[in-house]
This record gives C-alpha cells, structure tokens and sequence, in this order.
C-alpha cells in the first residue's frame, strides 16, 4: 500500500523539486519516482530532469534523513 502524502511531504517535494531531480527527490523521501512524479504533477509542480537539476551528491543534499542509511549514487556505481 502506498504510503500517504501529509502536509509537511507535500512542503517538502515543492522545496525539493526547485533543486533536484525526480529521482533524488524520490530517494530523499523514500517514495518511487512514479509517486513523486505523479503527486507533482496532482499540485501542478514542475520537476527538473537530471540534466537540469543539481547533483545532490556533491551539494546539501542529506541522504542520512531519507529514512534509512542509503549510500550516495556514485558510491553505489562503484561499488
């Protein structure tokens, strides 16, 4: 079952989705990138590709709060 969208969620992807891709943002609040895009979409939110956004890995982007201890991308690339 999917997991609800509160209030603070919702703050949380306009804030994110000014900055970062779908897919970090996806990663950062624990959700699949079909619910992020989709939710944004439902409040009319535009998302950036990955071209567009920023590299969360090398910014302030604190993957520790995602909910779960989850290594950066290029960690995961080079194993």
């Amino acid at each position: 079952m999917a997991k609800r969208w509160s209030a603070e969620d919702i703050d949380e992807l306009k804030n994110l989705a000014q900055k970062y891709s779908v897919q970090a943002i996806a990663e950062k609040m624990d959700r699949t990138v079909g619910g992020v895009a989709f939710k944004a979409h439902q409040l009319g939110v535009p998302l950036k590709s990955r071209a567009q956004a920023t590299d969360p890995s090398y910014l302030d982007f604190d993957w520790a709060k995602s909910g779960e201890n989850k290594s950066k991308p290029e960690e995961i690339q080079s194993g």
